[in-house]
């Protein structure tokens, strides 16, 4: 007498319009027909009563996938198993041929299960045009879910889903029908995208119809896929998905790249505006620096500028080599650095010649500011091995003004620097006029215009009082007594002329070669 199982097996084994194969409780093949080796060609050679499931499942995923790797084949032939073991479908799919199949799973009570699988391919894409589209859809890379004015799921283009997301896919998201908000339709995709900040705040849309805006979301494989949604057919959506995985990883390498150029166009602008020796600025950042102070006195506030040179540097270099030069050097650079306020910008001009900037501060803090510096200077000689020798500094500051340039300041500076060389070194010459405009009290001008105040005035004054009347008769009566000296002569004043040195810049270069011939026995 036959079974009622047995039954069904040759019930099944003559239907001949699907394929059918039958399994037992511990997932043995039992029976199949003619038409499962006409769908499944690629078991046909080792199919045999008793086959695990398992062994045939292995070819069909190296057909359906054979980019795959070993890991992602170990992973989709777990979930697959674990559908064949808990759901009965309707599921359809694509194979690499372009038919599209579906598969029926019927569980019996003494837990064997048989499969049918039927040919839906002319209902997928009927006619000739959808025979195209279903050719394209087997070989591009690309998504497509539709669903029609009342939910009810059109088409998918199951091999796409079936390739990408075979690792993860343990229950196939029920998308035969898809309901007016967005939120519940896309919480079906939990298995693929889980865990992306994108897709959590879409599973939360109440929002109704296609999603509005592309949307790119990273998959629990680490690819990102592109999700395009639109209206279809009258109320339809059509949703397009695209593996963007490499645009996306090229436009991270892109941006990656341009971080990396940005950080060494800082370094290369930082190694070009940075003195190699001291690491301070150079004259390319204090020429900025003071463009910047320029811009705060034209809009009212106040700023100047001071120039410091080291006193006798080159006896230094001349008795110690240019490496103990090297290190007073860096040895200023130091000492700047902790004595000057952390706003003020330090530079090395060159040499031995260091420059600040003081930008929104009054000119007597300024000064003090300098003055404190000449004095820790003059206070603390500089130590070298046994050796120590003094290292004073000569300093000349000028406030910047609306009337004229940055270089017309620095001009300024240069010029008070070189009166305080020749005043014998060691101290601090602030540029200026006297306040009742008398002859020049040691710079070019400066009082008299961008708002200076009487009390900066008469700083000034008092460090050029003793010599505020003398003319060139008096300064080469104080300077050179005894010879008429060369500094007087009528073919450098010819030379300024020409050059268009003012009056007090002229004077001030006078002052400097006369101060600078007296000196003996060292001179710079």
């Amino acid at each position: 007498m036959v079974s009622g199982s047995e039954f069904l097996a040759q019930a099944l084994m003559a239907h001949g319009a699907s394929a059918v194969c039958g399994y037992d409780a511990s997932d043995r093949i039992t029976f199949w027909n003619e038409r499962y080796l006409a769908f499944f060609p690629e078991v046909a050679p080792f199919l045999r009563v008793g086959t695990p499931f398992l062994e045939t499942l292995e070819p069909f995923l190296a057909l359906q996938h054979p980019q795959a790797s070993a890991q992602e084949r170990a992973d989709a032939a777990r979930n697959a198993i674990h559908r064949h073991a808990h759901e009965e479908g309707p599921f359809q799919y694509q194979r690499p041929d372009g038919r599209w199949l579906e598969l029926r799973m019927f569980p019996q009570p003494d837990g064997a299960r048989f499969k049918i699988w039927s040919d839906v391919s002319a209902q997928k894409a009927p006619g000739a045009e959808g025979s195209l589209l279903q050719g394209l859809m087997a070989v591009a890379n690309v998504g497509l879910i539709v669903h029609d004015t009342a939910g009810v799921l059109r088409y998918v283009n199951s091999r796409f889903f079936s390739e990408h997301f075979m690792g993860l896919i343990q229950r196939v998201p029920a998308i035969e029908r898809r309901g007016a908000q967005q939120g519940g339709y896309w919480k079906k995709f939990e298995d693929i995208f889980g865990g992306d900040e994108v897709y959590e705040q879409l599973c939360l849309s109440t929002a109704r119809g296609p999603v509005q805006a592309p949307l790119t979301m990273r998959a629990r494989t680490g690819r990102f896929y592109r999700v395009q949604e639109q209206a279809w057919d009258a109320g339809g959506t059509a949703g397009v998905w695209t593996d963007v995985t490499e645009l996306i990883q090229r436009e991270d390498a892109l941006r990656a790249a341009h971080r990396e150029l940005s950080l060494l166009n800082r370094k290369l602008i930082d190694l070009s505006e940075t003195d190699a020796l001291t690491g301070l600025p150079n004259r390319r950042r204090f020429n900025t620096a003071m463009q910047s102070a320029q811009a705060v006195v034209d809009s009212g506030s106040q700023a100047s500028v001071a120039i410091i040179d080291l006193d006798f540097f080159k006896s230094i270099n001349d008795r110690f080599g240019h490496d103990t030069g090297d290190v007073a050097l860096v040895e200023v650079a130091r000492r700047l650095r902790a004595l000057v306020p952390g706003q003020v910008p330090i530079a090395r001009l060159g040499g031995e010649e260091f420059g600040l900037v003081f930008e929104a501060m009054p000119l007597v803090e300024a000064h003090a500011c300098v003055e404190a510096v000449r004095q820790a200077f003059s206070d603390h000689p500089f130590v070298t091995g046994s050796q120590a020798m003094p290292l004073t500094v000569s300093i000349g500051i000028a406030p910047l003004t609306t009337t004229r340039d940055t270089s017309a300041s620095l001009k300024e500076a240069d010029m008070a620097l070189l009166k305080a060389k020749a005043r014998g070194r060691d101290c601090v010459v602030l540029a200026g006029r006297n306040l009742a405009g008398g002859p020049d009290s040691g710079t070019g001008g400066a009082f008299g215009t961008g708002g200076v105040t009487a009390a900066e005035a008469s700083l000034s004054m008092d460090a050029f009082a003793e010599e505020i009347d003398l003319g060139a008769a008096g300064l080469r009566d104080k300077y050179a007594p005894a010879t008429e000296h060369p500094a007087f002569a009528l073919a450098n004043w010819e030379k300024a002329v020409r050059d268009g040195t003012t009056l007090d810049h002229y004077w001030g270069w006078v002052e400097y070669q006369i101060s600078a011939s007296l000196q003996a026995p060292d001179t710079e």
